[in-house]
This record gives C-alpha cells, sequence and structure tokens, in this order.
C-alpha cells in the first residue's frame, strides 16, 4: 500500500516547463555575471604584475602573497602608507558612527515623546533634508568648516551631530510607537528626564540604533568623498585607494597591488555584513513597510 501512495506521490510531481527553465537559466546566467568581476579581483591580487600583464583572466602563476605585503608598504597617499589609513578609517568610521547615531537618538526621543512649539517643523525639516541634493551644499560646508577651524582636523567629526535625516526618522518612528507608561512609572520612582531617557527607553531602542550603527558604520567607512574635501592630511582606506589610483593613472598603476588593497579595505564591511545582516536586512524591511 504505501508502494502505491509513493508511486502516485511521484507521478503527481510537476515537471517544469520550458518557460521556467529558460528564466532559471537565465537568472544564473546573470548571478554569475555579478560574481564574476569579485571572483576575478580576488585572483587578481595573487598575480605578479608580469602574470597580469600577460595574462588577464587566467589564474596566477605562481600564486603570490607577496601583494598584500607590498600594499602596507607602497600605497600611499598625502604621505600615509595603507596601515595608517586604517587606523584613519577606524577612527573615522567608528566616531563617525557614534556622534551620529547619539546625535539621532537624543532628537529623536525629544521629538517624539515632549510636546513644545516647532517639533513639528523638526520631523518636516528632516524629511526635506533627506531630499535635497548633497552635492549643492558642498561649497559651503567647505566654507563653514573652514570658518569654524575644523577643516583637515579630526574634529571634523562633530559635522556626524546634525541629528536628523535617516537615522532621525526611523528612530521617531520607533520611539513614538513606545507607550509613555514607562516614563510615567518611573517617574512616580522618583526618576528624572535623563534617567528615563537612559535607563528606561534607550534600552528598549538597542536592536533598531545597533541595526542603525552597522548600516552607519558601512556608509562612513566606504566614505571617499568627504576625506578627500574636509580630511585631506588624515586619508581613510577608501579615499587613499582612490587618490593612489588617480595620481598614478598617468604612470602605471601595479593592479594586482592596488587589488589586494581594496579586498583589505572591504574585509571589515563584509565581515559586518555576513555577522549582521539578519538586522541589516530587518531594518531595510521595517523602514520600507513604515514609510
Amino acid at each position: 500500500m504505501e508502494k502505491i501512495l509513493k508511486s502516485k506521490s511521484v507521478k503527481k510531481r510537476k515537471i517544469p516547463n520550458a518557460a521556467f527553465i529558460v528564466v532559471f537559466v537565465f537568472f544564473c546566467i546573470y548571478a554569475l555575471t555579478l560574481l564574476y568581476p569579485y571572483v576575478w579581483t580576488l585572483i587578481t591580487t595573487f598575480k605578479t604584475e608580469d602574470n597580469y600583464a600577460e595574462d588577464l583572466i587566467g589564474f596566477p602563476s605562481p600564486w603570490t602573497f607577496q601583494n598584500y605585503v607590498d600594499a602596507f608598504i607602497e600605497l600611499s597617499a598625502s604621505g600615509k602608507n595603507l596601515f595608517i589609513m586604517l587606523v584613519n578609517s577606524v577612527w573615522y568610521a567608528c566616531g563617525g558612527t557614534l556622534v551620529a547615531i547619539a546625535a539621532s537618538s537624543v532628537s529623536a526621543y525629544v521629538v517624539a515623546k515632549y510636546k513644545f512649539p516647532g517639533r513639528k517643523v523638526l520631523y518636516g525639516v528632516a524629511l526635506v533634508t533627506m531630499m535635497l541634493p548633497i552635492v549643492g551644499a558642498l561649497p559651503s560646508q567647505y566654507t563653514m568648516y573652514g570658518t569654524l577651524g575644523i577643516l583637515n582636523t579630526p574634529f571634523m567629526l562633530i559635522t556626524f551631530a546634525n541629528g536628523l535625516g535617516f537615522n532621525f526618522i526611523m528612530l521617531h518612528a520607533f520611539f513614538k510607537s513606545l507607550p509613555w507608561s514607562y516614563a510615567e512609572a518611573a517617574y512616580l520612582d522618583g526618576a528624572g528626564h535623563f534617567q528615563v531617557f537612559f535607563r528606561v527607553m534607550l534600552p528598549q531602542a538597542i536592536t533598531v540604533i545597533m541595526s542603525l550603527a552597522i548600516v552607519a558604520f558601512i556608509n562612513t567607512w566606504n566614505d571617499y568623498m568627504n576625506p578627500i574635501l574636509f580630511l585631506e592630511s588624515y586619508p581613510t582606506m577608501s579615499m587613499g585607494l582612490y587618490v593612489y589610483q588617480q595620481d598614478l593613472a598617468q604612470v602605471g598603476i601595479n593592479i594586482p597591488m592596488l587589488f589586494a588593497g581594496v579586498v583589505m579595505s572591504v574585509i571589515p564591511v563584509l565581515a559586518l555584513f555576513i555577522i549582521f545582516q539578519n538586522k541589516i536586512m530587518s531594518l531595510t524591511l521595517g523602514g520600507g513597510l513604515k514609510g
């Protein structure tokens, strides 16, 4: 009896039609075209310069790790080697993320939970600033940073404390959804406004804050435009690789060594994405649903 039932279930299985097979093959080819540049870049980092010139798409012959060693010595921008660029990337990305998330958390909480004149205006300004093109503000930004004396100094990190933008919108929506009864209970126990924020409200938002911090870190780590304009003496890895490529474009670049530097600059971002991909995707989906 069991054999008969199994044979019937096998017969009931649908055979993929021609359209499904064509679509499946098409998307497989499309996926390979997306993966091929990354695989080719990684393989190129193990070639010598002569091997790369002789065979652009073949496998290394011989395989060598020397490009990763040479990248720390020869890759430079503004007189700084790759190790200094790595240090600059760490403090720039970590510091910028910390300042941005802290400012957005405070401003979003105040606007969401306290009634005061102009709070709707602030929310509107946050929406409008997300629509305006950033490039148009660069000349005025450069002038303002120079006037404040923070141009080309680590103090430029205070510019991340704008408190508005995407982080503000996401945190405002979260704090808005939290019941105020939590704060009222804390007030009855003698807590002040700061204690309510840091001990009651902020811990409940830690998941959203961590997700936003991961996305902000990745964006800041990959940012090369702002360091080029405002931190010329403190090149980050993304900025340094770009500057190195542009400076030697006419002379000739050791492509395998350059790609080795690119791969090393991508590793921290890739590791973060692999570890926290669920948080990043949940934040993206949540933002789309609430928008």
